[in-house]
């Protein structure tokens, strides 16, 4: 009798032990993040970007290191919180939610008759509200730093309140918008001490979060602002990207069929020398993870049809896509590994994880070290490893554990595993009346 080789059992929150099994996803986003610096999946509405500075110009009140009630949630948080529930309590016949963080926790809490609050709201806001989903793109274009208002984000301010008819909101004047600012900052001032939410449904202010602060509600000028500042950067990629997203011929490479592959390979004819060098990586990496993906996928795929038996190395082996990587990695591997030697950390992370499987070795010893690979990604994540996606006997066999059975196997095109913010550009782009 054999006895599969148990691991050490999933933590509670075991999340992270569905995503990214063969540990691709460091090397795609680093170069996503060349490409589009600031930008992230998670992004779709760039008024957003004037709701954080609107918020730093309502919390420049309080000091530094102040803290609500309790205890975690500084002054920015309190707005926020705010400013979610507004949009949702207004939402009905004047704006969607859609694309808005925490909107469903906003809309539990009213509905319960409870203040919204650090515990009724994301478990991590820092990271899933919109402050954190977009505070990398706001301090990289200088809207904010830190807390405080950036220089960029006094332009878009600026251009807001006068767009918006709110005279004073910087200071200098009185006008509606002083008195707004001042109603808003005392909203937060009391949900501090509070620590939630401090007013009811009947207040005022709620309109106007809807009116002024809707995140699908962007006026003509301000959106002006916040497009001249992503094609505007320092930094060379990201304006490359748009300008070509936007273009008639970048407009249909992407509305269809939407492939992120053919996207690229369209912007490669007319992109500077150091963006094509980038474009050539992204390609041949995307092509080394899809047939790395595929080959799992297909082993996962075999194992979930002789679910409750064992399956033999043999059989993974002889799967279409398998054989497809077995015959074209190690090649692409070498080329992969010249394409990135210029961007430093992620030639080094292909190097350190991916290159036992460009050894030379028969089908079945390759599907080996294919599932070695995935075993050992799985040890590496946080924050006290996970468990592989199959049990490993001691013949060699193995069978899929049952979270993660397959209804078919590798895709075998060139589509991208990975998304390069080409997604998020666009809905910017629409939102902002770029297209």
């Amino acid at each position: 009798m054999f006895f599969p080789l148990l691991t050490e059992a999933d933590p509670a929150v075991s999340s992270e032990g569905a995503l990214d099994p063969l540990g691709l996803f460091a090397i795609a986003d680093s170069l996503a993040v060349r490409l589009v610096p600031g930008v992230r999946e998670r992004q779709s509405h760039p008024r957003f970007l004037t709701d954080m500075a609107v918020t730093a110009v309502v919390c420049s009140g309080f000091e530094e290191d102040t803290v609500a009630r309790d205890g975690v949630s500084e002054p920015w948080q309190v707005f926020e919180w705010y400013i979610v529930e507004g949009l949702v309590r207004t939402a009905e016949g004047s704006g969607s939610t859609t694309g808005l963080p925490g909107s469903f926790k906003a809309s539990h809490a009213i509905k319960a008759g409870v203040p919204l609050s650090a515990s009724r709201y994301l478990k991590t806001p820092t990271v899933f509200g919109f402050n954190g989903v977009y505070r990398v793109l706001a301090e990289d274009l200088d809207v904010v730093q830190g807390n405080s208002l950036g220089e960029k984000g006094y332009e878009l301010v600026t251009a807001w309140a006068a767009e918006q008819g709110l005279d004073g909101f910087l200071g200098g004047t009185i006008g509606q918008g002083s008195l707004i600012r001042k109603q808003l900052a005392s909203a937060v001032e009391e949900g501090l001490e509070k620590g939630a939410v401090a007013r009811t449904g009947g207040w005022s202010a709620w309109a106007f979060i809807n009116n002024h602060l809707h995140h699908l509600k962007c006026g003509k000028r301000e959106a002006g602002f916040i497009f001249s500042f992503l094609l505007n950067s320092e930094v060379a990629y990201r304006p490359e990207v748009i300008k070509f997203l936007i273009s008639p011929k970048g407009q249909r490479l992407w509305e269809d069929p939407r492939s992120e592959r053919l996207f690229h390979q369209g912007l490669m004819e007319v992109a500077s020398p150091e963006l094509n060098d980038l474009l050539k990586a992204i390609l041949t990496c995307e092509t080394f993870a899809r047939l790395l993906q595929d080959a799992f996928d297909d082993c996962l795929f075999v194992m979930s049809k002789r679910r409750g038996n064992k399956t033999s190395l043999k059989e993974l082996a002889e799967t279409p896509c398998v054989d497809k990587a077995h015959a074209r990695l190690a090649e692409l591997y070498y080329k992969l590994s010249d394409q990135l030697k210029p961007f430093g950390e992620s030639s080094k992370r292909l190097e350190e994880n991916f290159s036992p499987l460009a050894e030379k070795t028969s089908s079945i010893g390759w599907v080996e070290l294919l599932l070695e690979h995935h075993r050992k990604n799985q040890r590496k994540k946080p924050p006290n490893g996970k468990n592989p996606w199959f049990e490993r006997f001691d013949d060699g066999s193995v069978m899929i554990r049952p979270g993660y059975l397959q209804e078919k196997g590798g895709r075998n095109d060139d589509t991208y595993v990975h998304a390069y913010r080409t997604g998020p550009l666009w809905t910017f782009a629409n939102d902002l009346k770029m297209v």
